[in-house]
């Protein structure tokens, strides 16, 4: 990633780009930044790049030039080019997530009173790190960059930033490290026990009870609430918000995985779709996928010149028993024409192994009846 900040005092950024983690990820290259003086860019002979408002008015105003002429010196193709303004979009993690996808960003800081209208036809965003005023943009650009860079691959652990407060709209767990007793104050003794499940649990529901306690407008509305009547709490992966499913209305279709899946490390051998249309969008292929194959072994039968019944009667019962599953358990999940239409089917198949098995009772009876005759003529 590439970011070019433009500032009246680039040597406020000085000990920010040669300190700690931003330092590291520039040697390593994770992330090029640089820092342009906006007077350098000014066609005024003293490097003026402020004056007086028009209509009058306390303070001075940053005026265009310096600032289109600055960007224009920049490859600024392909960035995106953000304004630091205190009438901006509210930053937020989602926010810096989105940022640090980007390969190229342009940081403008704002000055004086203000700047003039006309700059922000530049602009790609707007943004405001809070519901504050500061003499300049230099600290909320830096803000921005602190919260970007660290979310790059490589820069930190991704095991560091997954559990960061505002994840999944929640507020950090409480951590704790070593003595296990200070001051009289001890550490829980979940995160003491090695239970992994537990200390999961535990932790999830530190941050929901520390979200409601501190920040409650993080939450959905009647959260709470929801969270006791047994709701399931799901991620949108596109808006990075929790969507609320009522799970006790809902229970979802259960099943195994033939394989157990790993994701992440966690190892999942129960899965439950709540969602109704992928659930019978599963059930149906399912479905499809049984009915072929008691098709075939059908075809099997009905072509077989084996004259016993036996499997003509187990095939029966084992298509009578997957038509109760159906019926009971999988009809909530399927519309009633596909349901019609699918037990049409079946019927079709019990009446063709009838026929079938029909035609072998009435053959043994000729045949016992051939028998018996024989038998009878003998004496």
């Amino acid at each position: 990633m590439k970011i070019d900040i433009l500032s009246l005092f680039p040597e406020m950024f000085e000990p920010f780009l040669n300190t700690s983690i931003i330092k590291r990820a520039i040697e390593d290259n994770k992330v090029e930044i640089k820092v342009h003086n906006i007077r350098d860019y000014s066609l005024d002979p003293h490097k003026r790049v402020d004056d007086y408002s028009f209509g009058g008015g306390a303070g001075m105003v940053l005026m265009p030039e310096p600032i289109y002429l600055a960007v224009e010196a920049l490859d600024s193709k392909d960035a995106t080019i953000i304004l630091m303004t205190p009438q901006g979009e509210k930053y937020c993690q989602k926010k810096a997530y989105e940022l640090s996808k980007l390969k190229h960003l342009i940081i403008i800081c704002g000055h004086y009173e203000g700047f003039d209208e006309r700059i922000r036809a530049l602009a790609d965003m707007e943004i405001s790190i809070g519901d504050y005023v500061l003499t300049g943009g230099e600290i909320p650009s830096m803000v921005i960059t602190d919260s970007v860079v660290r979310l790059i691959d490589g820069v930190i652990d991704s095991e560091s930033h997954l559990n960061d407060s505002f994840n999944n709209n929640l507020l950090d767990y409480p951590v704790y490290t070593k003595p296990q007793n200070f001051r009289g104050m001890e550490v829980p003794e979940v995160l003491l026990s090695g239970h992994h499940e537990n200390i999961k649990k535990w932790r999830l529901e530190q941050s929901e009870k520390r979200t409601l306690e501190r920040r409650p407008d993080l939450l959905k509305k009647d959260w709470w609430k929801m969270k006791q009547n047994n709701y399931l709490l799901v991620k949108n992966k596109d808006t990075n918000e929790l969507v609320y499913i009522d799970y006790s209305k809902n229970n979802g279709y259960n099943f195994t995985p033939k394989n157990h899946v790993k994701y992440e490390g966690i190892k999942v051998d129960k899965l439950v779709l709540v969602k109704p249309t992928f659930v019978e969008k599963v059930l149906k292929k399912k479905i499809k996928k049984k009915l072929d194959l008691y098709l075939k072994y059908m075809i099997h039968l009905l072509e077989s010149d084996d004259d016993s019944a036996s499997h003509l009667g187990a095939a029966l019962d084992e298509i009578s028993r997957y038509r109760s599953i159906i019926v009971n358990n999988y009809r909530v999940y399927l519309d009633e024409k596909y349901l019609e239409l699918l037990m049409q089917k079946f019927a079709l198949l019990e009446h063709e192994l009838r026929v079938k098995q029909f035609e072998i009772s009435k053959r043994e009876y000729i045949k016992n009846e051939e028998l018996n005759e024989k038998k009878h003529k003998s004496r």
